[in-house]
């Protein structure tokens, strides 16, 4: 497996060739639900957001996040950085949120200070990581005491039936619908292969737990093919516990 900078420019590179359909790939490969798990798990986060509150959004891609948290959360008055390491990718979001702040650079060195936003996001993104721990780490840094560190993504099943049926619809199914929208086979295997090779909710809750998040909470959606995973970092009003629930 690729990892570091050979990773990052292999990814960057390859966005940068799907940017103009990724949405729609992403749609299709999950049968729709991408666009639910995104609603379920970032529409009710007001009780992490106080009115002004810094957000930033860690593989922004086309900008959805920065599109819905100002739409969602208008009354708050968010600033939401968007960040991502495709430059195709941010000129996308940039033409999709006309004054959205976007810029480019890595996860694995974010240019930001220490304790720098009240939450940071990423959403679907974590298979991309350079480096999965050293991404972490530097999402929980840059994020404020008593911040939150907020992540979605798609992982490989837990229910046995569940995955039956991702493997015939990601092997047998999806190769032939993603020609209609992408002449790149390589980069369909890629996204393919890397919803089912991520490492599970569990694993990356420990990494949190060993940036120093005071609390983790995982909810998981769909019989475990996605989950929102939210870490907190230590501040007046936390407490250490863990909690799960499905939805």
């Amino acid at each position: 497996r690729l990892k570091g900078a050979e990773k990052l420019a292999f990814v960057s590179e390859m966005f940068d060739r799907v940017a103009p359909t990724y949405d729609v790939l992403n749609h299709f490969i999950s049968l729709g639900q991408t666009t639910l798990w995104r609603l379920l798990s970032l529409s009710f986060l007001q009780r992490y957001l106080r009115k002004g509150a810094t957000v930033l959004d860690v593989g922004c891609g086309t900008g959805w996040v920065s599109w819905y948290f100002k739409r969602r959360y208008k009354k708050l008055q968010l600033e939401v950085e968007g960040m991502d390491c495709s430059p195709v990718m941010l000129d996308e979001a940039r033409r999709i949120v006309p004054g959205g702040n976007f810029t480019h650079g890595d996860v694995c060195a974010l240019q930001h200070r220490d304790d720098e936003f009240d939450m940071v996001t990423t959403v679907y993104t974590l298979r991309n990581f350079p480096d999965l721990e050293r991404g972490l780490r530097e999402m929980y840094r840059v994020t404020a005491p008593g911040g939150c560190v907020v992540i979605l993504d798609a992982f490989p099943a837990q229910n046995a039936l569940m995955r039956g049926v991702l493997y015939v619809w990601l092997e047998l199914v999806m190769p032939h619908v993603a020609r209609c929208f992408m002449r790149d086979a390589k980069a369909y295997r890629y996204l393919a292969n890397s919803i089912r090779n991520t490492i599970p909710p569990a694993r990356v809750a420990a990494m949190l737990r060993d940036c120093g998040a005071a609390r983790v909470d995982t909810s998981y959606y769909t019989f475990g093919a996605a989950a929102r995973i939210i870490a907190h970092k230590p501040g007046v009003a936390t407490a250490s516990a863990q909690s799960s629930v499905e939805i």
